[in-house]
């Protein structure tokens, strides 16, 4: 049987990491995120108010085709970030902290809610459920050039809106991890553990 299993969390989280090995251990095929492939992610990083229109329509464009690939895929599949969370989570801080006109934001969401009327959701979201504080050391650690002058307070911010979107996203199942108890990167009985509960809940 074929199963779509998307990994959700905060930047620095752990996603790439994690769906690399899960993607590995159950033989499964891996769609990474498409992070670099966004012509627009350096001017956003130098100056969000500019191009957060531009970097947001471009990564949902992606996001959007990779779901569609997805689907018509035969096997199993993971994905490293979701569709959803570009809208709900980085879309609407975005518009929070006026970083997105009245304007954009109902033009992209008016444009999202019809996309996810139209296709099927994964049959599961893991969440990985980081500190900002631990995701602000990872971030600096893996030192990605455009990463680098990173506000903490946007990491904070987004984290804010994981907790709320985590406990009220209702198209599929979320599987809230924990990380700071469970370590599913360097912890083989906490990622076997996992591994158990996985398959018991999809099958």
């Amino acid at each position: 049987m074929k199963y779509f299993i998307a990994i959700a969390g905060n930047m620095g989280a752990g996603k790439t990491t994690l769906a690399e090995k899960l993607a590995k251990y159950l033989n499964w095929e891996l769609f990474e995120e498409p992070f670099e492939a966004n012509p627009y992610l350096e001017k956003f990083y130098a100056d969000m108010k500019t191009w957060a229109f531009h970097t947001e329509m471009s990564f949902l464009g992606q996001r959007l085709n990779h779901h569609i690939e997805i689907l018509k895929k035969p096997h199993s599949i993971i994905q490293d970030r979701c569709l959803y969370e570009g809208a709900e989570i980085f879309v609407k801080n975005l518009y929070q902290t006026n970083c997105l006109s009245s304007t954009d934001w109902k033009t992209y969401n008016h444009l999202y809610q019809n996309l996810i009327k139209t296709i099927k959701p994964p049959d599961a979201i893991i969440y990985l459920d980081q500190t900002p504080e631990q995701c602000i050391l990872n971030v600096q650690k893996r030192g990605r050039d455009l990463e680098k002058n990173i506000d903490p307070a946007y990491v904070f911010q987004l984290a804010k809106l994981y907790d709320e979107w985590k406990n009220n996203f209702s198209l599929c199942p979320v599987i809230d991890i924990n990380m700071q108890k469970n370590d599913l990167i360097n912890d083989e009985s906490a990622f076997s553990c996992f591994i158990e509960k996985l398959q018991a809940k999809l099958n």
